[in-house]
């Protein structure tokens, strides 16, 4: 890549970054495996399935308080991100001083 397109992919990564956010419907299986594991159901019927059927809001509410508890560094898909943008970073540094030191051989000759 050119240092212009580094550059350009480092920006786009960065905004990608900054912007990150977490998709409820990604976690609702997580969420319920956890309110299953936590409370017992009642009549063979998981916990899950009778707070998302009987108060739909409190389990919203759950829900998102659950995604919300979840730290991006634990996410796979974020780390990738942070990942290719610190390789990204890596790459433009080593190209500018590359043409650094070609300005420095050039200057002393």
């Amino acid at each position: 890549m050119t240092q212009e397109e580094l550059k350009s992919r480092i920006e786009e990564l960065t905004d990608k970054i900054d912007s990150y956010e977490l998709d409820e419907s990604d976690y609702s299986e997580q969420y319920d495996d956890m309110l299953d594991d936590c409370y017992e159901g009642v009549f063979n019927i998981l916990p899950s399935r009778i707070l998302s059927e009987c108060d739909p809001i409190a389990y919203g509410i759950g829900l998102t308080e659950y995604v919300d508890s979840i730290e991006l560094t634990e996410v796979d898909e974020y780390n990738d991100l942070v990942e290719e943008l610190e390789e990204l970073e890596e790459e433009l540094e080593g190209l500018e001083n590359d043409r650094l030191i070609d300005r420095m051989h050039k200057a002393s000759n």
